[in-house]
């Protein structure tokens, strides 16, 4: 591929990144809009390739879908559906659109460009907000904490195949001091379950990646600190973080509220009152949105909206998509990149891990990786 060909793929993968980005926080560029330019940029894929890659995943999910507009026939507010509807058309655009880019296009532009537009929307939001070095008033933490674990995962893949290793092993210790700045306690803590499953299952290999770049680890990580001490407001903002991911640890210990989390006892009503609708319909749900319809709110987990919505089928169909990269991952591995394997692991462990505590099954970030991971195993 020529040098014009990988900058035509570096610019796709930057502006569908920035546009996913923007989506995190700009609240005028909603899920309509973004579904609206990732199809814009499918198209000038196809214009360029005229071939795209429908996955398993995204036929899996495309089943959820389907049923979703099924579910039309007995939701109770069809206007109010639109707000999973919406989202989880841009889902499977989204996992065609960069899946295609990863399959077609260079890998490593298309990384790069990515790493490159999720960075650049990242600027654009500090320089609005301020945040790491000030919190801003109403912030989206689980939001901005997504945007930032997208970037993370990002930076891991295209160092596992890339090279400047340490440069980007710095840069992803930067963004997971963002991501510990948001405070947000279920990405915090989705991180950790991914790398623990991801440690646990390649043991050895980790063991063996972490003494090799021992004094890599170690020289980036006292460089970190003195840049983030020397900001008394970055500290603050990372304590504050630090402090949140703890109280949630203790949460899951004790399974009940603690004095600063007063949420838990509310999620665990939610989560009675979410299984017992879906008692009443275990099999089909009772349609799009009913839970938000009957309680004016999500569950905040996305078995349960899942559960109460869809019913069984739903959570089938979606959860299925896991179990697929499960698969997949399972498939590939005699191959030869281990590195990267080990970052789709985390990753696809982490999203499962947080799925049990936010509604990401509309979730364009969590698209966006598993078709990057997706294309990257298939052209393995």
């Amino acid at each position: 591929m020529n040098e014009l060909g990988r900058l035509g793929s570096f610019a796709l993968a930057a502006v569908a990144a920035f546009a996913l980005a923007s989506n995190a926080f700009i609240a005028s560029f909603h899920s309509a809009r973004l579904c609206v330019v990732m199809f814009v940029l499918l198209v000038v894929h196809l214009a360029r390739f005229a071939r795209a890659v429908f996955p398993r995943e995204a036929l899996i999910y495309g089943g959820f879908l389907g049923y979703m507009l099924l579910e039309l026939l007995w939701t109770r507010d069809r206007l109010l559906a639109l707000n999973t509807l919406v989202p989880a058309a841009n889902v499977m655009v989204t996992l065609v659109l960069f899946t295609s880019l990863a399959v077609f296009h260079d890998l490593k532009s298309v990384l790069a460009g990515t790493l490159a537009g999720l960075l650049a929307g990242a600027a654009l939001y500090s320089s609005i907000s301020g945040f790491p070095f000030r919190y801003p008033a109403e912030f989206s933490y689980n939001a901005i904490a997504g945007m930032y674990l997208f970037g993370l995962l990002a930076t891991l893949l295209l160092a596992s195949i890339g090279r400047w290793k340490a440069l980007y092993f710095v840069l992803a210790a930067v963004i997971g001091i963002h991501i510990v700045a948001t405070t947000s306690i279920k990405t915090n803590l989705g991180i950790l379950f991914g790398a623990l499953v991801a440690g646990a299952i390649h043991f050895g290999y980790v063991s063996r990646l972490l003494w090799r770049n021992a004094l890599v680890i170690l020289a980036a990580a006292v460089v970190l600190a003195f840049a983030v001490a020397s900001n008394e407001a970055t500290v603050a903002t990372i304590e504050r973080g630090a402090n949140r991911v703890a109280l949630g640890i203790q949460i899951l210990q004790a399974r009940e509220n603690l004095p600063g989390y007063s949420s838990f006892g509310r999620r665990a009503d939610w989560q009675r009152e979410g299984f017992r609708g879906w008692s009443e319909n275990p099999v089909f749900g009772h349609g799009v949105e009913a839970f938000r319809s009957r309680f004016g709110f999500t569950s905040h987990a996305s078995h349960v909206d899942i559960a109460y919505n869809s019913g069984l089928i739903g959570l089938m169909l979606f959860y299925g998509v896991f179990a697929s990269m499960f698969l997949r991952l399972y498939h590939a591995r005699q191959g030869d990149l281990q590195n990267t394997r080990l970052v789709i692991l985390g990753g696809v462990a982490c999203g499962l891990f947080i799925s049990f505590a936010a509604t990401i099954h509309y979730g364009a970030f969590l698209a966006a990786f598993l078709a990057l991971s997706i294309g990257i195993l298939k052209r393995a």
